[in-house]
């Protein structure tokens, strides 16, 4: 039997603190793992996480104010759902962000596209249960 991989869509959950919070739906996601080490201590590493997407909604006050790194606590949750699927089989949790950049492009006689790209920086990092950073 063919396993279930076509993903039907990826919430995005972005908590500015307790009672804050708001969800997105991204059309796409990346996230990329490193390893960084101090060049005079190689017993000094970290695992940097970075993080990817874009969002099919117009950014609401709550996401620029992420994007425009307002003091908060900023965590959230990344859940990717597959084809007649209830459950996430994938997701990322995050204890902090801190967003890099944002990107949303406009074009002279087409349609609004209220799609934007943003890339952050994540800490307290866990996947499927596993710690990454």
């Amino acid at each position: 039997m063919v396993p279930n991989t076509v993903i039907d869509r990826i919430e995005f959950i972005l908590n500015k603190d307790e009672n804050t919070q708001n969800k997105y739906i991204l059309q796409s996601f990346d996230y990329s793992i490193s390893t960084a080490y101090d060049i005079n201590n190689e017993s000094d590493k970290r695992i940097d996480v970075y993080a990817s997407g874009c969002n099919n909604n117009e950014p609401d006050e709550l996401f620029l104010e992420w994007i425009a790194n307002h003091p908060s606590d900023w965590s959230g949750i990344v859940k990717i759902f597959f084809k007649n699927e209830e459950t996430p089989n994938i997701t990322l949790n995050f204890k902090k962000a801190i967003a890099q950049s944002y990107n949303q492009s406009f074009t002279e006689n087409n349609g609004y596209q209220q799609s934007g790209y943003f890339s952050a920086n994540l800490m307290g990092v866990v996947i499927n249960k596993v710690q990454m950073n």
